[in-house]
């Protein structure tokens, strides 16, 4: 009897928590789209909305100060946001690569210093006195 009563609860809490994710809106999602725009410099990132989960399609962007605009998809103002955002993503990356590539491999030719020659006193005094007049000194 114990054992029922136990399943009877664990199904009724099952159901419940499926039935409020299918209905109940999903915290993250845009329940409209807007017209805001906001300078393209300002978005940092965006992500893209579905229906399925959410109720409409939109694409959400990020601004540097952390606000979040929902779009829609088929403006001309989102997909130029949208294509500057992979502009900038794509820039980055291929620094990233450029800088990794150049620090991931050693030199095949051993670099050597040249040991710091001693310089006389009458010397560093004849450098010392052209660098001062900018006259040449033999």
């Amino acid at each position: 009897m114990r054992r029922i009563v136990v399943l009877a609860i664990l199904s009724f809490i099952t159901w419940m928590s499926s039935v409020h994710a299918m209905h109940g809106p999903v915290s993250g999602c845009c329940l409209g789209v807007s017209n805001t725009t906001v300078r393209l410099w300002k978005i940092k990132n965006y992500t893209i909305q579905l229906e399925g989960v959410c109720p409409v399609t939109a694409i959400v962007f990020q601004t540097e100060r952390g606000l979040r605009i929902c779009s829609d998809p088929q403006s001309s103002w989102a997909k130029k946001a949208k294509m500057k955002v992979d502009e900038a993503k794509r820039l980055l990356e291929m620094e990233q690569n450029k800088k990794a590539s150049t620090s991931d491999f050693a030199s095949p030719v051993p670099t050597t210093t040249k040991a710091p020659v001693k310089q006389g006193r009458k010397r560093r005094r004849r450098l010392r006195l052209k660098s001062r007049s900018g006259r040449k000194c033999v």
